[in-house]
């Protein structure tokens, strides 16, 4: 591929060399040889299976019902459930009127919507003419911003619950240099080896939409961030209705405590400090009855103080997270307290912990 070529050729000769790779159907363990060269930063395609058939897609579907599920929420509409259910491998939760205790409940890493808003609880997705039937390879378009990461990750995944090429495609103006183009591949890359990259020269979003072959779903954050971006939601915003096959609008909100915490282990406050100190696997035991916390008994304190005592004489005040708050806080009281540190509701009752190896494994 030259840069002189069109974005139309450049598509077409990238789309041919993703369906002409041969490699296992999704649903088989398999892990593609994408490479890249950190030094360079330089991506290059790698292999993707060619578009299934109808059977195919069925057996890949689902197998990968099976697989680990993302969390999903959706509001209302049947676009946006059957979005849902397919990023959440069959299973979705329905949001009532409180969107945010949905989230909660649903310890959701993503919430499927009719529009965007200023809702930053959860990671949000919006369909515009969604299909699942219909849709036969995704194509994300990802630059600089904040939520293109979000954009590769949603393609991905569609790539294996529905069985069909997807591509991650930087699209940059005619001219430009193209370290940052490929900083972005190399991370992408990087984060989602079977997912191919591409950097493509175009004078313009609208040219590069329109050359997508017939029955591609385009996915591309929000309003913001790269050239492409503030083209497709500014000028262009007209643009999404030439996607082959819809579009999916993206926005990526932080890591919310409730994505990430675990199921509660507590003492009740009569424990003798010696059963609690032989039962203590932390630094420090979470106290509480009837699902109310009431504080945190240090493991140190407990070895110290007289084994025939009980914990609710020798705890401490407790220290915890409220469900929504944002993985920054969170990291920052597990690091001054240890962990695990109790997470609560609105009415401070016990519903989960965050540990050290917690903070490791944001929800996308």
């Amino acid at each position: 591929m030259t840069t002189s070529d069109s974005p139309e050729r450049q598509l077409d000769l990238a789309y041919t060399r993703i369906r002409q790779r041969s490699a296992p159907r999704l649903g088989t363990a398999f892990r593609s040889s994408l490479t890249v060269d950190v030094a360079s930063h330089h991506p290059s395609l790698s292999q993707l299976p060619g578009a299934p058939n109808d059977a195919q897609r069925r057996d890949d579907i689902e197998h990968n019902a099976h697989d680990s599920a993302l969390r999903v929420v959706w509001t209302r509409g049947a676009q946006c459930r059957a979005l849902a259910e397919v990023l959440g491998g069959g299973t979705a939760h329905k949001a009532d009127a409180n969107v945010a205790a949905a989230c909660i409940e649903a310890r959701a890493g993503l919430l499927v919507a009719r529009h965007l808003s200023s809702f930053d609880f959860c990671n949000v997705a919006v369909p515009h003419g969604f299909s699942p039937n219909t849709t036969r390879s995704v194509v994300a378009a990802v630059g600089s911003g904040p939520h293109s990461h979000l954009a590769a990750v949603i393609a991905h995944r569609l790539s294996h619950q529905l069985g069909i090429p997807a591509c991650a495609v930087y699209g940059r103006r005619q001219g430009d240099e193209q370290p940052q183009a490929q900083a972005v591949l190399a991370t992408i890359a990087a984060n989602l080896p079977d997912l191919a990259v591409e950097t493509i020269e175009a004078a313009n979003p609208a040219a590069l939409v329109s050359s997508l072959p017939t029955g591609t779903l385009l996915v591309v954050g929000a309003p913001g961030g790269s050239w492409f971006q503030r083209q497709l939601f500014g000028p262009g915003a007209r643009i999404q209705a030439k996607a082959p096959n819809g579009t999916i609008v993206v926005k990526h909100a932080p890591t919310r405590v409730y994505q990430i915490m675990q199921p509660p282990t507590a003492f009740g406050p009569h424990m003798r400090v010696a059963d609690a100190a032989q039962l203590a696997a932390d630094e420090h035991v979470i106290v509480a009855l009837d699902g109310q916390l009431l504080g945190i008994a240090y493991t140190q304190t407990l070895q110290q103080a007289r084994p025939d005592r009980e914990l609710q004489e020798v705890m401490d005040d407790p220290v915890f997270l409220n469900a929504g708050e944002d993985l920054a806080y969170a990291t920052e009281l597990v690091g001054h307290h240890g962990s695990p540190i109790p997470v609560v509701d609105a009415d401070t009752r016990l519903i989960g912990t965050v540990a050290t190896t917690d903070l490791d494994h944001p929800p996308l």
